[in-house]
């Protein structure tokens, strides 16, 4: 779903989408299949180039237990806050420096995004990278005061979850046995 940036009134323009109003059902039908999500969010220029995003975006993902491998709903919420600029022409010998690795960032708060020469910007794509970025390595539901996973009942506290199979040792041979049976 793109946004027209030069339409946003001065004031700004609030939006509000979810899955009965339908813009994302295609974008995130990848991510979070048919759950509900609601994605509110605040864009109002800054300039006559930069534009301020401000907002939130609330689903859940169907995800696989990495305790016990029972599916649950992963719930995700996360708010947004970025500066939208103009696409920057970047060659190989650029100058705007980044970070190696996203992990090597640090979260300020305050981000850039970059919008489309054609005064486009791409809110679709955005939030679905929102939401993919919320994934986690190893997801697990939420865990009771008592210790107790919420979805299976089992004690998490103090417990470790791996799975170590004995494989049978073999003997080491000689390396020459296999000369004893050469004929020549």
């Amino acid at each position: 779903m793109r946004l027209r940036l030069h339409d946003i009134p001065e004031e700004g323009k609030a939006f509000l989408w979810d899955r009965q109003s339908g813009e994302l059902n295609h974008v995130l039908a990848d991510l979070i299949r048919d759950r509900e999500y609601t994605a509110e969010f605040f864009i109002k220029p800054i300039n006559s180039r930069n534009f301020e995003l401000t907002g939130m975006i609330r689903t859940a993902l169907p995800e696989q237990c990495s305790r016990c491998g029972i599916d649950f709903d992963f719930m995700s919420q996360t708010r947004f806050h970025e500066i939208l600029i103009p696409e920057q022409s970047e060659d190989r010998t650029g100058r705007y420096a980044r970070v190696n690795h996203i992990s090597d960032a640090e979260d300020s708060g305050l981000s850039v995004a970059e919008y489309a020469i054609d005064h486009t910007f791409d809110m679709g794509e955005y939030l679905h990278e929102q939401v993919a970025l919320t994934l986690p390595f190893n997801p697990a539901p939420a865990e009771t005061p008592a210790g107790d996973c919420r979805l299976c009942g089992v004690m998490v506290k103090g417990r470790i979850f791996s799975y170590n199979e004995e494989m049978p040792e073999e003997k080491p041979q000689n390396p020459f046995s296999a000369l004893k049976n050469l004929k020549i």
